[in-house]
């Protein structure tokens, strides 16, 4: 689903300790045909979530504020 990471998408991967040059050279699939019954706001969330760089990735609030919950019963949810 994701495609290989490089210092494009993820500035500073090399760098990391378990980095190998030798990963596979993957490229980018098309998510939505991957998971098809998905509504928009849950593909546009998952891609959000699937970012490498963690600067660029959703925060685990961020996400929880996400459209894609817009109509869910927060009552029903446990206390933070």
């Amino acid at each position: 689903v994701l495609k290989t990471p490089t210092e494009d998408n993820w500035p500073g991967v090399t760098q990391l300790a378990d980095y190998k040059a030798t990963f596979p050279n993957w490229t980018t699939n098309n998510l939505a045909s991957q998971v098809k019954p998905l509504t928009p706001d849950g593909l546009d969330l998952l891609q959000s979530m699937l970012i490498y760089n963690p600067e660029k990735r959703i925060s685990a609030r961020a996400a929880l504020e996400h459209p894609y919950f817009f109509d869910l019963d927060k009552k029903k949810l446990p206390p933070t």
